[in-house]
């Protein structure tokens, strides 16, 4: 039987155990995933640990996403734009790093037909999971992209990207208000990123975090009358596309569809 994981500093969280066993259950595999959670001097202990305890696999998440790039064997050119992975597979010792994340947060949009060519977007948090987002949408034409840092100095704009701070952005005005940054995450869920008078000026807001389900971020949202969407069908779809690399299979969209509607019903959420 295979084992799979996820590593990460702090996993109370993760929804990603009952998950993966579910989609396991669908596609008729036998396997096992864990949680594994650790400090980040432990990095290069973990990564040596999926060779020595012969792991087959890992999700990555938050803060190793950029971190655990320097240990692995390869990396493929989709990750290597992103700069950053969340899907490690161990093929006989060989660790090659993946990112599924793209195709999870693209089903968000492509669930909701929310369309982003034209449109102008605002990234709050600069780590790995706003890389990816970033490069989403500028590969499905966003108009004009602002990325919000507490150090925006130390990045590089160009004609449709510009990086900002926390004061800036409460002046600016969009189409999309997405966080990818762990502000509103369990167990800390009365934060929010921004104040209620800057998230009324944006239409859509999509919050990557999935526990709660409904961040104060997402709650003020809601509450003016906005579009919102949490990080579920973007949990469930890099999960998917984690096991199609490392079963080396195809999981069929139907059952995509199945998994996130019998997941949100377990959750008590409404699609």
């Amino acid at each position: 039987m295979n084992v799979y994981g996820l590593f990460g500093e702090s996993l109370v969280h993760s929804y990603s155990p009952s998950l993966h066993k579910l989609i396991y259950q669908k596609i008729g595999l036998e396997a096992a995933y864990q949680l594994f959670a650790f400090p980040p001097t432990q990095l290069k202990q973990a990564m040596d640990g999926i060779r020595t305890l012969s792991i087959n696999g890992v999700n990555v998440t938050m803060p190793y996403k950029e971190a655990s790039i320097s240990y692995l064997d390869e990396i493929d050119l989709f990750a290597q734009k992103l700069g950053a992975v969340n899907t490690i597979e161990n093929v006989n010792g060989k660790l090659i790093g993946h990112n599924t994340d793209y195709d999870g947060f693209g089903l968000i949009l492509t669930r909701r037909g929310w369309e982003i060519r034209g449109k102008i977007a605002v990234i709050l948090g600069s780590g790995g999971s706003s890389k990816m987002v970033e490069a989403y949408l500028m590969d499905h034409g966003i108009k004009r992209l602002y990325i919000v840092s507490r150090n925006p100095e130390r990045f590089k704009n160009t004609s449709k990207k510009k990086y900002t701070n926390y004061e800036e952005v409460q002046s600016l005005t969009g189409d999309f208000l997405i966080n990818t940054s762990p502000v509103g995450m369990y167990p800390n869920n009365k934060a929010t990123p921004l104040n209620e008078k800057t998230i009324k000026r944006f239409d859509r807001l999509i919050d990557l975090i999935y526990n709660p389900s409904e961040t104060t971020f997402l709650r003020l949202g809601r509450e003016n009358s906005k579009q919102t969407a949490n990080g579920l069908d973007m949990l469930v779809g890099q999960a998917v596309r984690a096991v199609e690399i490392w079963e080396n299979c195809s999981i069929d969209e139907k059952v995509t569809e199945e998994l996130i509607t019998e997941w949100k019903n377990q959750q008590g959420e409404s699609l």
